[in-house]
């Protein structure tokens, strides 16, 4: 573990790196082999210029030891395996060749990291919900089922679709009750391709950090939007306001915090694409990757004129954003959040490192 927190911050200055040891132990259970005990009482953490406060909210529940198995924990790590894997759910194909999709919004206890399992709110029964995937030229049903105790409704941010498919619950639609349903037509067009989330349009500063949200990935209608890459993997930034917090502390990439966050296995020399989305209902990401320099192809679904590289993606709450790299150093590579406190999981005694954190191995 010490080796990979001094790889993690070895892109820091001397000064911020003791800086941010000195944070990392401040809010520790446990310390590095030799060092002093350090005494705390837990790692939740107090507003930062990254976090934003609900003071109306108080975050998700905990669920009840006996609600997670064994069993549910490995079909939830497979679901995450899924989305990073960008396995799109299989449509019902209805006369005329419309695809429908059918979501159903409800509680769901999901486990984030050792010693936390919340009561979540998820689409299909995870979180993020469960990946739709289109082709321009489409004619696209989504059928959203209402099994929460509260309204709710399905917004799609940067799609150009009329205001009545859009899903603004108050404004350009009213909520669907519990027990409800509604539905959202569109045809895709080409001025869609791209990376898109899906979210919850009511209640949003608690029930898309209660879990509603997932992502829409629309593809040409012909082939791959990235027909040189090799591999083409999507990492899905989420947050969560945990121990009655009201300030998202907790922060996973396809629903789990490390250690539970899939990891990627690419082949040596490939080109990679990865295709981040922040499903954080307030937080900025600072997205890095060890190992090389990348580029970034496109944002919001639309992409750069020309790609520029850089070392640091800074993502906003509801923004996506292509990256590719070449994997042309064999080894495990750290994929991570550059704000410390977002490597953390609150009240975590079993390891120091969690949040938004995962491995890229390249083999």
């Amino acid at each position: 573990m010490q080796k990979m927190l001094i790889a993690m911050m070895s892109g820091l200055s001397a000064m911020g790196a003791w800086a941010a040891l000195a944070f990392a132990a401040s809010h520790a259970h446990k310390t590095f082999a030799g060092a002093p005990r350090v005494l705390a009482a837990s790692m939740s953490m107090s507003p930062t210029s990254t976090m934003g406060a609900l003071p109306a909210s108080e975050g998700v529940p905990d669920a009840g030891p006996l609600s997670i198995t064994p069993a549910i924990i490995r079909q939830q790590n497979e679901d995450a395996v899924r989305v990073m894997n960008e396995e799109g759910m299989a449509p019902q194909v209805l006369p005329g060749g419309v695809k429908r999709f059918t979501l159903v919004a409800s509680e769901v206890n999901w486990y984030l990291y050792p010693g936390k399992a919340v009561v979540a709110c998820g689409y299909n029964g995870q979180v993020p919900g469960p990946v739709i995937r289109v082709r321009v030229g489409d004619h696209v049903e989504i059928v959203l089922k209402n099994e929460l105790n509260e309204p709710t409704t399905l917004n799609f941010p940067g799609l150009p679709l009329p205001a009545s498919q859009l899903g603004i619950g108050g404004v350009t639609q009213r909520p669907i009750p519990p027990g409800g349903e509604g539905v959202y037509r569109f045809t895709v067009t080409p001025d869609m391709v791209g990376t898109h989330l899906y979210e919850s349009g009511t209640d949003m500063a608690s029930q898309i950090d209660q879990g509603l949200h997932g992502v829409l990935l629309v593809d040409p209608a012909r082939g791959s939007l990235y027909p040189s890459a090799r591999v083409d993997a999507l990492y899905e930034i989420d947050a969560w306001m945990v121990d009655g917090s009201t300030t998202e502390n907790a922060f996973g990439l396809d629903g789990k915090p490390y250690p539970n966050a899939p990891q990627l296995t690419v082949p040596y020399q490939s080109r990679v694409v990865l295709r981040i989305v922040n499903a954080s209902g307030m937080c900025y990401h600072a997205m890095h990757v060890h190992e090389t320099t990348f580029w970034l192809l496109a944002e919001d679904g639309w992409p750069l004129p020309k790609p520029r590289p850089m070392n640091v993606l800074a993502i906003a709450p509801g923004e996506t954003a292509d990256i590719e790299f070449v994997a042309d150093v064999r080894g495990d590579w750290m994929f991570h959040c550059h704000i410390l406190d977002h490597m953390m999981n609150p009240d975590d005694e079993v390891d120091m490192m969690g949040g938004l954190v995962t491995f890229i191995h390249v083999k």
